[in-house]
């Protein structure tokens, strides 16, 4: 199962999503990937001024998104259609305020031990890819047995989503799941009314929201491109929830999330600034004499970084970003190399 944790975590390739303008993020992520030995390829998020209604699918609901959202779908909807060009059999995407813990490698690879297990006890078959169905021998598709293989450690013909880090994940399909030790997970988390112990759980998919971080392989990709093509009709992550309770997208989440979102330590002037959100953020800058009572926090910690807030599902030993200043410093103190006012200069 070693393939799982190398530095593309068994995938073809890690695409990480980020806006031109945010190189907060760019800089964040690449700590991120340093610290934790992962291989990530940036891909260039589309800003809503590049959105022209003339370039964008058929909509039953015209109005209904906004530019940013358009260009968040847009973004994604590059990639699908890049692997499907590439022949990629699956690649995970990270949105630019993904966040993971440092040991992320060692936790897929046990993750992914797992996965083919529950593969097994739920008796999955192969999804019909149309290209390999119509180049078989008679048109038809052979099985694929549940068996480890390196070169496609996921296994990837059995799934279309497998959702690492996601904000929301609904009831339905909750009994379909397999619980499973890992050692950096703490105890304690609840599982619809199942405490856990050191464990997470993997399961069918009742519907995630948010697109944090998430795997697709080439039928997800080609199923997702060809239902927005035809009719793009909300948010990218609403229309991938509704395919999955709709039953046309085969998809398994994991409970803690292995991956969630950051978001800026408060009383910075990050939120002033909008810069939590790409979507939601209608920030403005900062006066010059306004009032930041978190500092000291940060100047403490040397981490300007945590879990976003509302996301229940959290489970991190050490995130990648909050432990940066000291596996990079040391205890050297952020303060010490802090100006007091510009008169230091």
């Amino acid at each position: 199962m070693q393939a799982a944790g190398n530095s593309t975590l068994g995938f073809d390739s890690i695409q990480f999503v980020n806006l031109r303008s945010r190189y907060d993020r760019h800089d964040a992520m690449t700590l991120q990937a340093f610290l934790s030995g992962l291989d990530i390829v940036e891909s260039p998020g589309v800003e809503a001024h590049e959105i022209h209604d003339v370039g964008m699918p058929p909509s039953h609901t015209p109005g209904y998104l906004t530019d940013k959202e358009k260009g968040c779908y847009r973004a994604h909807a590059n990639i699908w259609s890049d692997m499907l060009k590439k022949n990629q059999p699956a690649v995970l995407i990270v949105e630019s305020d993904a966040a993971w813990d440092v040991n992320v490698r060692d936790i897929m690879a046990n993750f992914n031990k797992h996965f083919i297990q529950f593969l097994r006890q739920i008796g999955s078959t192969p999804i019909k890819n149309p290209v390999r169905a119509a180049r078989a021998s008679g048109g038809a598709q052979a099985k694929q047995r549940i068996e480890y293989n390196p070169q496609d450690p996921w296994l990837s013909r059995h799934w279309d989503v497998l959702s690492l880090g996601h904000c929301l994940e609904m009831p339905q399909h909750r009994d379909v799941f397999r619980a499973f030790p890992d050692a950096h997970v703490p105890a304690g988390m609840d599982y619809w009314g199942t405490t856990l112990g050191h464990d997470r759980v993997v399961r069918k998919s009742g519907g995630a929201v948010c697109l944090t971080g998430y795997a697709i392989s080439q039928t997800g990709a080609a199923k997702l491109l060809l239902r927005t093509a035809v009719d793009f009709d909300d948010a990218a992550d609403l229309i991938m929830r509704r395919m999955i309770l709709a039953g046309d997208l085969i998809a398994y989440s994991v409970f803690p999330t292995i991956m969630s979102q950051w978001q800026y330590a408060e009383g910075i002037g990050m939120d002033q600034r909008g810069a939590d959100s790409d979507i939601r953020g209608n920030g403005h800058a900062l006066e010059k004499n306004t009032v930041m009572k978190g500092w000291d926090d940060v100047w403490k910690s040397g981490s300007a970084w945590e879990p976003k807030k509302g996301h229940p599902d959290i489970a991190f030993q050490e995130m990648a970003l909050s432990g940066a200043w000291n596996r990079i410093f040391g205890k050297a103190p952020l303060k010490a190399s802090t100006v007091k006012t510009r008169m230091d200069f």
